[in-house]
């Protein structure tokens, strides 16, 4: 279900179709970062060698050739990893320790002070990075903002236990949620922005630059502007495991764990929340997501070291009014006012315009279903009548 509070600026275009761009798999892969996939749908993502056991490369996963190791660093096992677009800097956190990599070289972030790192995130060129930490008794709470050579710009406590962190991609604003649902939205001046409340826990936060804010909370996803105002909110199944968007906020994505080894990648419209399209991931669970700044690609990575990066088509958006009344037509064909076969075009047609229409493709299922039992009923009835003359 889709709640529509408010309208965000109109988009001319809508999410049509959707191809498997490419796949590559290497044990161990950590999840993808936020954003790791760029704007051609290459890859970046963080490899432990096979050898040595504190080791790891930093990879380019390439839509085509080879896979091209850009770095290769020795930590101990880092529970995230975030990297930038180039590949020349990227963090990584354990429980307590927060580290920042940059030109081969390794620092700790605030190595005087003992913290339990709740959440990292990364700007896309690496020159700003967020964290949110608590004390050693999670008694305090508070949210970083540091550079790329690992040095802290400020803090800033919070009134609220942290949950998730973002980082604009531009390094210009970080958006902070909290486990009773606070959402904070602060520039790298430590201002407050915008403050925004949920009733239930901020899974993960997500931010398109200083205009929309992207979050999953309570069963759903959902954006708000500027004045922290709730545009859009849409339920979904299962828990969130990760959320992306494009620079602009013209796609959503959400992934989330349907089960303990299942998972879902849910991609929303970012004008209305309406889903476009949806792929199930029953064999591994899923673990990391990226959307490329351009929206063009979304890469998403499994538990047994897949990586597969999707590309999205892009064409006019039809009016939702369009939709629903090509649906309605469908059905009155369906009941009688019309014929299976006039269902059948009518859906044909919509899907031709819109491949995403998942509802048409639902119904156009279950029309050929009925064309075929129709079918089998009147060749059963051809031949009662054709024994009944020959007897």
């Amino acid at each position: 279900m889709s709640l529509a509070l408010d309208l965000a600026p109109s988009a001319s275009v809508e999410v049509r179709n959707v191809d498997l761009a490419y796949t590559r798999k290497a044990r161990g892969t950590a999840p993808l970062s936020r954003f790791a996939v760029q704007a051609d749908g290459a890859a970046l993502a963080s490899v432990p060698d096979e050898m040595e056991v504190r080791s790891s490369h930093l990879v380019r996963f390439s839509p085509t050739g080879k896979p091209a190791t850009l770095q290769t660093y020795s930590v101990e096992t880092l529970r995230k990893v975030e990297i930038s677009t180039s590949g020349d800097t990227f963090i990584g956190s354990t429980d307590d320790d927060l580290y920042v990599f940059k030109d081969n070289k390794k620092s700790r972030f605030l190595s005087d002070r003992r913290a339990n790192y709740t959440d990292i995130a990364l700007s896309e060129s690496g020159s700003r990075f967020g964290t949110v930490f608590c004390d050693m008794l999670a008694a305090h709470h508070t949210v970083a903002l540091g550079d790329q050579t690992g040095r802290t710009l400020w803090t800033k406590d919070l009134p609220f236990a942290a949950s998730a962190v973002a980082v604009s991609r531009d390094g210009s604003v970080i958006a902070v949620g909290g486990e009773d649902g606070d959402l904070w939205l602060l520039d790298n001046a430590r201002n407050t922005v915008l403050k925004h409340r949920q009733e239930a826990a901020m899974e993960a936060v997500a931010v398109a630059g200083t205009n929309r804010v992207v979050f999953a909370s309570g069963g759903g996803a959902g954006v708000i502007n500027a004045e922290g105002q709730l545009l859009w909110f849409t339920e979904i199944v299962g828990e969130t495991v990760a959320l992306g968007t494009d620079s602009v906020a013209r796609t959503v994505a959400v992934l989330a764990r349907t089960d303990t080894n299942a998972g879902r990648l849910i991609l929303l419209s970012g004008e209305n929340g309406l889903p476009v399209w949806e792929i199930d991931y029953e064999d591994s669970r899923p673990t990391g997501l990226s959307v490329s700044a351009n929206g063009e690609f979304v890469g998403v990575s499994l538990r047994d070291g897949t990586v597969c990066v999707y590309k999205l088509f892009y064409g006019d958006r039809l009016a939702a009014a369009d939709g629903e009344a090509v649906l309605a037509e469908a059905r009155a064909a369906r009941s009688g006012d019309g014929s299976l076969l006039q269902a059948v075009a009518l859906l044909q047609a919509r899907l031709g315009s819109v491949p995403s229409d998942f509802r048409a493709c639902d119904l156009l299922k279950e029309t050929l279903t009925d064309a075929k039992e129709q079918a089998l009923a009147l060749s059963a009835n051809a031949e009662e009548i054709g024994d009944f003359l020959s007897a």
